[in-house]
């Protein structure tokens, strides 16, 4: 989905360095990479805490903020590229999969619009609408094409025009995570030293902050994205409630000692890993909803595997945890092999990182 700037005449990877920014309630990631030989080559990885109460579901709050945060970064790593990618994450954004009749391409975008004006809830004048072809197939000897629809607000689409155009760079496009990281699944990878088999289902959850980002893939491609109002917050605050701590402790707490396999035990950490406990079995009732509603679409809807990122993704053990109470296999992403550390990246946090990596990606 390409918002700021649809498709530039660019596909597939960049082959000179872009800047790709993925803009978190809690952090912004700045990744500057490019594709070489089917391969993303990262060169900076920069990870800094988003200006309080500047950014919500969306929308940058403080547009000045986030220019002196990111121009900061920017100059004292004497960075010298341009050219920007942005991917947000919204309740805002709506995701549609639609299947109509087989039309030229340039009848397609007025076919669209027809069907998001009747079927969806949004005055068309205030969203920003593109989509993504997903497949063209023969059903009933009818020729038809399946579409993937995204609409954004466009107030919310300028709002990054504008941060990017102050810092004086060029936007390329505005991606969303859901497209950004699905593209990272659609050709032969390996991920944590094992084959990805591109005839299985499988289900992207980002652990994020605020929200739990729900992309399933089926067979290469992008077929379902919900989002979950549940995140890593709701452990926080939890953790800080009972342990009268600070939120920035309650997470650093979470992440250095709760274990999801010690649990109902008599060890120092057994109350916390209990509230971890209550908060994921929420966030697995929920995932539950939706691969049932997934499942029942269509006949012979199945998740084969499941893979995790996101900040919270780094609670020990649980992807075991989620494997044995969704009895799916269940794995947290460690390592891509088509993603490669240039010399200047240094360590990288993948499983934070990966909107903005999966954004250098033009399909």
């Amino acid at each position: 989905m390409y918002y700021l700037d649809k498709y530039n005449g660019v596909k597939n990877l960049f082959k000179k360095n872009i800047i790709s920014i993925d803009i978190g309630k809690y952090t912004t990631k700045i990744v500057i990479g490019k594709g070489k030989n089917k391969e993303i080559i990262i060169d900076h990885v920069f990870m800094i805490d988003t200006p309080p109460e500047s950014y919500e579901d969306g929308y940058i709050k403080n547009l000045e903020a986030f220019k002196t945060i990111i121009y900061n970064i920017l100059s004292k790593n004497k960075i010298k590229e341009k050219e920007v990618i942005c991917t947000v994450q919204s309740r805002e954004a709506i995701t549609r999969e639609l299947v109509l009749p087989y039309v030229k391409s340039d009848e397609l975008s007025s076919m669209i619009d027809l069907e998001i004006e009747q079927y969806l809830p949004i005055r068309l004048e205030e969203y920003v609408v593109e989509y993504k072809i997903l497949e063209e197939f023969t059903e009933n000897n009818m020729n038809n094409i399946r579409v993937l629809v995204a609409a954004l607000p466009k107030d919310m689409v300028e709002i990054y025009l504008e941060l990017i155009k102050s810092l004086k760079l060029k936007p390329l496009a505005l991606d969303m995570n859901a497209n950004a990281i699905a593209k990272v699944f659609e050709g032969e990878l390996t991920i944590n030293n094992e084959n990805y088999s591109l005839d299985k289902t499988v289900t992207l959850i980002d652990l994020g902050y605020e929200y739990i980002n729900i992309t399933i893939i089926d067979k290469g491609v992008i077929r379902f994205n919900r989002l979950i109002h549940q995140g890593g917050k709701d452990v926080d605050i939890n953790i800080a409630n009972t342990y009268n701590l600070s939120l920035e402790d309650a997470q650093q707490r979470k992440i250095e000692y709760a274990n999801l396999e010690e649990l109902n035990g008599l060890s120092s950490t057994s109350m916390l890993n209990e509230i971890v406990q209550s908060s994921v079995d929420i966030w697995i009732e929920e995932i539950q909803k939706i691969f049932r509603y997934y499942n029942s679409r269509h006949r012979g809807n199945k998740i084969d595997e499941i893979y995790l990122y996101g900040g919270s993704s780094n609670i020990k053990n649980l992807s075991k945890y989620m494997t044995d109470n969704l009895n799916i296999p269940t794995f947290k992403i460690n390592e891509i092999d088509n993603i490669k550390l240039g010399k200047n990246s240094g360590e990288i946090n993948l499983e934070k990182c990966l909107n903005a990596i999966g954004a250098l990606i033009r399909r």
